[in-house]
């Protein structure tokens, strides 16, 4: 029996997604990127964070992360953000603000 897990978008991945909207290779990537997490929910990317149960996917090309958090009693992902690939340093800054955003009530 396959399982599906419920996606809620973000304000932020909502506006990033408006402006995907021009580029037909990025709305595809995202989409097939979109699908995966919803069929496999957790295990379809990487822990970053194990006490928020923040997660990553990454592809290498082209270089995108798309991050986002299980929350076990509802079990349903939110969808943070996605951003391409740049630096490590600019991946601790996003993965800092999603962790304050989080954290927030």
């Amino acid at each position: 029996m396959e399982k599906n897990y419920p996606l809620v978008f973000d304000d932020i991945i909502l506006k990033q997604l408006q402006q995907a909207g021009k580029n037909a290779l990025l709305r595809t990537l995202l989409s097939k990127i979109f699908d995966k997490i919803e069929e496999l929910g957790p295990q379809a990317g990487d822990l970053v964070d194990s006490q928020l149960f923040i997660y990553e996917i990454k592809m290498k090309r082209p270089p995108l992360r798309v991050y986002y958090k299980h929350n076990k009693a509802t079990d349903e992902i939110y969808l943070f953000e996605y951003e391409m690939k740049t630096s490590e340093k600019k991946q601790k800054q996003t993965i800092r603000k999603i962790r304050k955003k989080v954290l927030e009530p």
